[in-house]
């Protein structure tokens, strides 16, 4: 049940959100509201998702779905991640691979290729 309303609030979360451009000021307009989702579009088949409310982060794979209370340490690990990924960031690339961050208002999605190897490295260090 807990899944399925997950699954529905996430749905309703994307077909909602204003794609605005992948600046400073709209991604934390997004970190700002405590209830927004980083969606990892990987390939055209994978994509993974972390979704935070409060302290809770709900992480979701096409195998499993943990949800767990997420530390100060840990969010400064998804910042800094997002951070360096920001900075790589090119419209001119393609939108797979991409990270994705919305919330019911807004969605940003940051076209960057090749990171794979750093999102799997934050996975391991964030033992999800």
């Amino acid at each position: 049940m807990k899944k399925i309303i997950l699954l529905l609030s996430l749905i309703i979360l994307v077909s909602c959100a204003q794609e605005v451009d992948p600046t400073v000021n709209n991604m934390n307009d997004i970190f700002d509201s405590k209830d927004f989702t980083i969606e990892f579009v990987l390939d055209d088949s994978r994509t993974e998702s972390m979704s935070f409310i409060e302290d809770i982060i709900v992480y979701k794979t096409a195998k499993e779905t943990k949800r767990s209370t997420i530390t100060f340490d840990e969010a400064l690990l998804i910042n800094d991640f997002i951070q360096s990924q920001f900075k790589l960031h090119d419209a001119s690339n393609s939108e797979i691979p991409s990270i994705i961050i919305l919330n019911t208002a807004k969605k940003v999605t940051l076209k960057i290729p090749k990171y794979e190897a750093a999102y799997s490295n934050l996975i391991t260090k964030l033992e999800l």
